[in-house]
Order: C-alpha cells, then sequence, then structure tokens
C-alpha cells in the first residue's frame, strides 16, 4: 500500500480493507498494430454484415473505447478473449440518458467472442466530423492502449464510501486529503468507479445499475469530459460472468 499521510493513518486497517484489483489502462506511443488491437477512439473492427451502430436518431456513434482482452492482463471476472466495445452517442450529452442509464439508444456496449470475416471498411462519420460533440479530442483517431494489474481503495464518490470509510467521509479535510492521496488511474477497469458528482447508484439502486465498475474513463490527455468530468460503466457482476452485455449502465458527470 503506498504511504498514507500522517493524518490517515490511524485508517490504514479499514482503508486497506476496501481495496480492490483492476487493470490499469494507459495510452501507447504507437498507433493500434491493426483494426482488433485495444484502443481509445478511431474505427472499431464492425462486422460487415451487421449495421454499424446509431442512436435512437440513426446517426451514427462514436467508438469511445475497444478492448481485445487477449492484450490484457488476466483478471476474473473479466473475459480472456473476445473483443468489447463502448460506443456512445454524438450529441451534446454524448448518448447519456442521465434518468435512466442502461437505456442503449445513445450508447451501445457490443461483446464480440469471436471477431474474423469481412469488417466495415470506414467509420460513417468520416469527412463530417466537425458537427458532432464528443470527449475525444481527436475522435477518428485511433489511440493504441497498454494494460498492467493494479489496485485501488474506494473513491471518494462511491455512494458506500460514507458507509465503509464513516469517520474519514465525516471529516471534511480528511476527506479531501484521502482524495488527493489515493487517485486511481483515470483510464481502468474493474475496482471502483469515479464521480464528480453523485453516483447515480445511491438513487437509482445498486440492483438496477449494477455493482461492477466495468470501464471507467476520466477526463485526461485528449479526453475531456463537458468541464473536466469522468465517465462510468457499470453493469451486474452475474452478466460479466455470463458475458452478457446487454445491462451495462453508462453515466458521466462533470464539475
Amino acid at each position: 500500500m503506498r504511504s498514507l499521510p500522517e493524518e490517515l493513518q490511524a485508517f490504514a486497517g479499514v482503508i486497506e480493507a476496501t481495496r480492490r484489483p483492476i487493470i490499469s489502462i494507459g495510452f501507447e506511443d504507437a498507433p493500434p498494430a491493426d483494426l482488433v488491437t485495444s484502443r481509445i477512439g478511431g474505427m472499431p473492427w464492425w462486422p460487415a454484415a451487421r449495421p454499424f451502430p446509431t442512436d435512437g436518431r440513426g446517426v451514427p456513434l462514436l467508438l469511445l473505447a475497444q478492448i481485445n482482452f487477449a492484450e490484457t492482463p488476466v483478471l476474473d471476472p473479466f473475459p480472456r478473449r473476445g473483443l468489447l466495445q463502448i460506443f456512445i452517442g454524438t450529441d451534446d450529452l454524448y448518448g447519456c440518458n442521465f434518468d435512466a442509464p442502461t437505456l442503449a439508444r445513445g450508447f451501445l456496449a457490443a461483446y464480440h467472442p469471436v471477431f474474423e470475416g469481412a469488417h466495415h471498411e470506414s467509420h460513417p462519420l468520416a469527412g463530417n466530423i466537425g458537427s458532432i460533440y464528443s470527449p475525444l479530442e481527436d475522435p477518428l483517431t485511433a489511440r493504441a492502449l497498454s494494460f498492467a494489474v493494479s489496485s485501488m481503495t474506494i473513491d471518494p464518490g462511491d455512494y458506500r464510501f460514507e458507509k465503509l470509510l464513516p469517520e474519514i467521509a465525516g471529516d471534511d479535510d480528511l476527506a479531501e486529503l484521502y482524495f488527493n492521496s489515493l487517485q486511481a488511474p483515470a483510464l481502468r477497469m474493474g475496482g471502483y468507479p469515479s464521480f464528480t458528482q453523485e453516483d447515480p447508484r445511491g438513487y437509482i439502486g445498486a440492483d438496477v445499475l449494477g455493482e461492477f465498475s466495468l470501464l471507467t474513463v476520466d477526463t485526461t490527455e485528449g479526453i475531456m469530459w463537458g468541464d473536466s468530468g469522468v465517465a462510468q460503466f457499470f453493469m451486474h457482476e452475474a452478466d460479466i460472468i455470463a458475458r452478457d452485455f446487454s445491462k451495462v449502465a453508462y453515466n458521466w458527470d462533470c464539475c
């Protein structure tokens, strides 16, 4: 465990008890090697036999992230093979429905156990990218990813923070110190989600949205969610074990 500030040392045991493994995600210096390589943004692999994903208005979605699990470290319950893709909308809310985060009309979580054969050759928004909204600075330019196993303790925005670390949550100075001392990687799979405002599971219900943090994409180099916000994709752990990504919940918020 990284060294805690002196003011938090008395809580080291309860803090450590919240620790969970994650897959930390970083950017590679080189572009993706091919269309099925993990990436942020750019052109995804998508089978030619299926229409390219669109929102409820028929507007093509943008790829936020593509994860090839053959390239990631082994961490249960994530798949060990297959292609996970997260698409988001191009409206000013990036396809998010804040009242119904599982309503998959402005975004899509797609999983391909097998990905081979004919595929779409170009993005349908190519040449028209200037008229859309995106948290990605250059949404049609793919950035290759690297992965490593790491860990994190509970994020202060998680609806369980006050229950698990009540003494810290109840003291503004300690809570701020915790936030500044134990920040997790901006891009990650697993662990806990982050929020700048409020965890929707606190009022919609974790039984509806799920406890498992599938993917966190925070504001970082080349990515800006509104005013320095963060996006979350979470689901039920039983669904990821079953490789069922049809009920993924999508939320983002900003300062």
